[in-house]
């Protein structure tokens, strides 16, 4: 500084060096000296060295001190010195509302953006200077920076509806844009965007007509706030005029940019979230129909934003929105930020605008658009003591001149900077203080005040909204799929089928949810299911009715962390809701009687199957069962369905299965292997095993009647005789093993057929050929099978102990059917065996686990470890199997 100081003085002359020695005795107290000292030389060779004469000492000095604060401004009047004598004549004068109004001359575009900007940017000066040297006070200042924005768009509605007039036509309806935020409540910031939603009066009708032919009210106004949002937001040679932002239209970005007073009124009556009737506090028709359209929309917005009774509820929105806020400056580290942090200007402007939507319904004194004059309000009518009236009012103006010193440097919308930083010393300056330490110590008291009256009329506590957690958070949380699962939150958060009040409920459930959801063995599927499930009214209600219940929410997001389990059964039959969590059912168990009893009750089929795999599942889950329990309470679901079928289709055939049906095994999507057995051939039979198979199907069966004699190529309904001949004389090995879980279910024929069966499976003991042949068999699987399937097929997988299984059966002469009773059989002959009975249970956990969640969760990390010791366990029965035959 001092050597430009020192070239400039030898440059100078006159009063130009009057202005340098102000400059250099005040060089500790002016914000940035340097900068006064760089735009002092750019304006003397803009005004070659003269000054007007017009402009008088007094101003001159103060036009040091805006230099000194604003490179922008700056900037601005050394390109345009022309304007000085103008800015000159109106700094020191307090203007009316009407004084504001712009009177733009061009008709070219181009030329009329500059024109509007120009009036901007001069008007900013004179404010900034007002306030600089203390001319007026706060609540006129941001009158005056709300206003020259008022008249800016005033200006861009004149010129682009006279545009659009020529082109079209004049429509049948008129427009109104409507101020929201700061602007709306006449305290806009130095270097804000503006907040605009437009509104038009109806979109039935058409323009009269013009040079580019007609359109509908629609179209004509969506182009007109096309248009003005163009017209204020391009960058031209003079910058921009201001930033728009049109978000707080009715759905945001995905809804149309204009809406007419019906659309508005169905939106605000059925879909708009809490958080707009914070927006909508401070909406104010600016520019346009004022006295028509204006007035039907503040109509419209007040009876959505104030209710006739007492609103706690909106105590939950504000605390949402505030998390969500600290979501966000957690990011910025180690700034200070003005407007978002702890203590910082939104907490002020949460405490009245909550005691406004809380409260104004009932008691209309104290609603207010403007901060100052609402808490002025809240302390008159005692809703707020002296001390936290005062406190929160001086905390709010020292705030935001504070907000308004950091912006007016660059004219840029900013509420951050680093505690260390050159932009801090100069704002300590700006704000009056000697140095930074003592600027950033008052600064650190005022927002510690403004938090304490926070947090007291707000205690938010540990408690976080679900939305304010960032990907980071989850995934140091435990979450694997950290984005996938904030993306899945941003879903759920924004489903239509919620109501304002549902989505905030389930926003403050925040981080109790996250930890009910890390419960579940796949937290990213819960998700999914569950936006499923509340776009249904049954599930929506079911999940707001018990959201206070832990217990249950914990059990319903493991369900519905189940990939299509769960969600698919409650999307057939949404009424099994009202049954899952029955404890006489829950405690009672799972059997063909519970589910006759329950198909008595129900009269639905469908439902009472649905209702009680849900509810063995959720004995499994509660610890009721153990994986075989599980197994065969799902095995006894099918046996009512079918029992309920056979009984419904009255056949003379008999029925029975073989598979994990047969053998009381069956898993989450197990097929059926059915057998029809008749005592004479007749074509009738052939129809209802049909129609049974079809029935089956259609309740979600998959029937595979395969295993019948000669597969595929024979009848599907065979004779007992033919029956019993065929496994005499024709049947392979293969089929032998198979029908170790041969199950007689229904009819007339049992004995004789239970008897053919075991002929077929004792008559002749198991010898070394026989032996080779199922190793062989099992072998070939493992070989053709084994890399699709590894689980079920591979070495070690469910396939060895189902051999294991059937082998022992053959070799024992004991008709077992059940895998794991035959393992039990093994380990009572030969001790050394018993370990193959913990192997069962937990390859079926994880075959289980993988049927439901789509991998494996309990055992995940010793899957490898598990088939070794399976395949292990397989060998050595094989060796000792060898040794006996």
């Amino acid at each position: 500084m001092n050597y430009l100081l020192e070239k400039l003085k030898s440059e100078f002359s006159g009063k130009w060096q009057e202005l340098l020695s102000y400059v250099e005795e005040n060089s500790e107290r002016l914000p940035n000296a340097r900068r006064a000292l760089i735009y002092l030389e750019k304006l003397h060779a803009a005004l070659n060295g003269e000054i007007p004469k017009e402009l008088d000492g007094e101003f001159l000095y103060h036009l040091v001190e805006l230099f000194s604060a604003s490179r922008f401004l700056a900037d601005f009047l050394v390109r345009h010195t022309e304007l000085l004598p103008k800015l000159q004549s109106i700094y020191r004068k307090k203007f009316l509302p009407a004084e504001f109004e712009l009177e733009f001359s061009s008709k070219e575009k181009r030329a009329f953006m500059d024109e509007v900007r120009t009036f901007k940017h001069l008007h900013m000066a004179r404010v900034v200077l007002r306030d600089i040297l203390n001319l007026a006070p706060f609540q006129e200042l941001v009158r005056d920076v709300t206003l020259v924005h008022d008249a800016c768009i005033k200006a861009a509605y004149r010129f682009a509806y006279s545009q659009l007039v020529k082109r079209y036509g004049e429509p049948t309806s008129t427009f109104v844009v409507v101020d929201m935020g700061k602007a709306g409540g006449f305290e806009l910031n130095y270097a804000s965007d503006i907040d605009l939603i437009y509104v038009y009066g109806s979109r039935y009708g058409k323009t009269s007509g013009g040079s580019y032919g007609v359109l509908h009210n629609h179209d004509f106004f969506e182009l007109l706030a096309k248009e003005i949002t163009e017209l204020l937001t391009a960058r031209t040679s003079e910058g921009i005029c201001c930033p728009v932002d049109t978000r707080l239209r009715p759905n945001g970005t995905m809804g149309p940019l204009v809406n007419d007073i019906e659309a508005l009124e169905q939106y605000y009556t059925a879909v708009a979230r809490p958080w707009e009737r914070f927006a909508l506090l401070k909406a104010r028709p600016s520019v346009g129909d004022l006295t028509g359209t204006g007035i039907e929309f503040l109509k419209l917005a007040r009876a959505f934003v104030f209710r006739k009774y007492v609103d706690i509820s909106l105590i939950e929105e504000v605390l949402r929105l505030k998390e969500m806020i600290k979501a966000k400056v957690r990011k910025k580290g180690e700034k200070i930020d003005l407007k978002l942090g702890l203590g910082g200007i939104r907490e002020v402007e949460f405490i009245v605008q909550a005691f406004q939507l809380i409260y104004g319904g009932k008691f209309p004194y104290i609603r207010s658009r403007n901060t100052l004059i609402a808490l002025r309000r809240l302390f008159r009518w005692g809703f707020l003591n002296r001390e936290e009236f005062e406190e929160l009012r001086d905390a709010y103006l020292f705030l935001r001149r504070c907000e308004h010193m950091l912006q007016i440097t660059e004219f840029r919308q900013t509420q951050t900077f680093h505690p260390e930083s050159e932009e801090a010393l100069e704002l300590a300056k700006k704000m009056g203080f000697p140095d930074r330490e003592e600027f950033l110590k008052e600064l650190r008291q005022v927002m510690e005040r403004v938090n304490r009256h926070f947090n007291r009329f707000f205690p938010t506590g540990d408690r976080r909204t679900l939305s304010s957690f960032t990907a980071e958070e989850l995934e140091r949380m435990g979450f694997k799929e950290a984005e996938e699962v904030k993306r899945f939150i941003e879903v759920l958060l924004s489903l239509r089928s919620l109501l304002p009040e549902e989505r905030s409920r389930l926003d403050t459930f925040g981080d109790r949810f996250l930890h009910l959801l890390l419960t579940t063995p796949s937290p990213l599927t819960a998700l999914k299911n569950l936006t499923l499930f509340l776009e249904s009214e049954e599930g929506k209600l079911f999940f707001f009715s018990y959201l206070s219940h832990e217990n249950i929410v914990r059990l319903l997001l493991y369900l519905l962390s189940t990939k299509e389990f769960f969600i698919k059964r409650f999307r057939e039959t949404p009424e099994l809701l009202d049954h899952i969590f029955r404890p006489d059912l829950i405690e009672g168990g799972v059997s063909e009687k519970v589910f006759c009893d329950l198909f008595k009750e129900l009269k639905n089929l469908r439902l009472t199957k649905n209702v009680l795999e849900v509810i063995a599942l959720l004995r499994r889950r509660l610890g009721r069962t153990e994986i075989e329990e599980f197994l065969s309470e799902m095995t006894s679901v099918c046996d009512g369905v079918l029992g309920e079928v056979y009984r419904e289709l009255s056949p003379s055939f008999s029925l029975a299965s073989l598979g994990k049906h047969g053998s009381r095994e069956m898993n989450v999507g197990s097929d059926l292997d059915l057998l029809f057995i008749a005592p004479s051939p007749e074509l009738k039979n052939t129809e209802l095993a049909v129609k049974l198979i079809e029935r089956l199907e259609a309740l979600g069966y998959e029937v595979d009647t395969r295993l019948r004699p000669f597969g595929e190529k024979g009848e599907l309904v065979f004779t007992a005789d033919y029956f019993r001949s065929y496994l005499k004389e024709t049947a392979r090995l293969w089929e032998r093993l198979a029908f170790t879980r041969f199950r007689f279910l229904f009819g007339n024929l049992k004995e004789e057929v239970e008897e053919a069966v075991r002929e077929f499976l004792f008559g002749t003991p198991l010898d070394s050929e026989t032996l080779q042949g199922i190793l062989s068999m099992r072998e070939r699987l493992e070989r053709e099978l084994g890399r699709k399937e590894p689980l079920k097929y591979g070495a070690g997988g469910v396939v060895d102990l189902e051999f294991v299984s059937y082998t022992y059966q053959l070799y024992s002469q004991r008709w077992l059917g059940n895998t794991l009773e035959s393992l039990k059989a093994l380990a009572e002959e030969e001790k050394r065996f018993e370990r193959g009975i913990a192997l069962y249970r937990e390859l079926r956990k994880v075959e289980t686990e993988v049927r439901l969640f789509g991998s494996p969760i309990t055992s995940a990390d010793r899957i490898e470890e598990l088939k070794r010791e399976v395949r292990s366990f397989y060998t050595e029965f094989v060796q000792w199997m060898k040794s006996r035959v």
